[in-house]
């Protein structure tokens, strides 16, 4: 594994954890102003978009990868998608912040106190916000479907041309040989002998094109979460999800490399 590849999502969770500190001290102080909590979003947002440009670069040299990243747990890798999360979980990460403060506010919200409540958060969105969030929700996950639609297709094309056909001529070259008859039904390649340039050639296209739907992926990704931050909620509401989005990453991120490693598997 290019070192590069792992040093890149390193400094995403090194920039993760000191993003979140200046976050939380900032929602902290009821002195902070709107202005200072918008650049620091801004910072956060900045180094996102300089994160996922950096997988730009290394997914046109090895897309593949992204799809089952080592430098992540298997948990983690489970609920990937175009290798990463779905851009639509933070208007469901939003809507499950919502979701608990109301529960945590139900009696006030109950007693008909939710001018008080206004003022708290994620319970001060208005029906115009909520509505903005609804929109984007749903170009969010049509956006998606065109995605997985084309992933969908890459990886059906598996067993189309050119692959398979190239495939079969190796086999019926003895090129490549297929024990089927033991336990194991795995194609070898003879010792000594290389991958035919044109099986080379058709993989490369493959990876190529999984590396164009990680980066278009992540654009969707950094989007999404750019219009919730800056054109729908407040400074004070954008620090919140903020905050629980990272808090979210790094605590799965811990527990699923423990889970690893009493699976021995780290």
């Amino acid at each position: 594994m290019d070192r590069r590849f792992v040093s890149c999502y390193d400094g995403w969770i090194h920039f993760q954890k000191s993003d979140l500190r200046e976050l939380l001290d900032a929602s902290a102080s009821p002195g902070t102003t709107d202005a200072e909590l918008r650049a620091i979003i801004s910072r956060s947002m900045q180094h996102y978009e300089e994160y996922c440009e950096q997988r730009r670069v290394l997914a046109q040299e090895d897309g593949p990868t992204f799809f089952s990243p080592p430098w992540c747990a298997s948990f983690e890798n489970s609920v990937l998608w175009i290798g990463g999360c779905r851009a639509s979980l933070a208007i469901r990460l939003l809507y499950s912040v919502i979701g608990s403060e109301m529960d945590d506010h139900l009696e006030e919200f109950l007693r008909g106190q939710q001018g008080r409540l206004a003022s708290m958060g994620m319970m001060g969105l208005t029906a115009c916000q909520l509505q903005m969030v609804n929109d984007l929700h749903q170009r969010t996950l049509c956006a998606e479907d065109r995605l997985s639609s084309r992933l969908a297709t890459i990886q059906e094309d598996v067993a189309d041309k050119p692959l398979l056909p190239l495939i079969r001529r190796q086999q019926e070259d003895g090129t490549i040989n297929s024990f089927a008859s033991t336990s194991s039904s795995t194609v070898h390649v003879n010792d000594g002998d290389h991958i035919d340039g044109e099986v080379e050639m058709a993989m490369k296209t493959y990876a190529e094109g999984l590396g164009r739907l990680v980066a278009e992926a992540d654009r969707l990704r950094v989007s999404t979460v750019r219009s919730l931050l800056t054109e729908i909620l407040s400074p004070r509401q954008a620090v919140e999800l903020l905050v629980t989005g990272k808090q979210l990453h790094l605590s799965l991120h811990e527990l699923a490399l423990k889970r690893d490693r009493q699976l021995g598997r780290g």
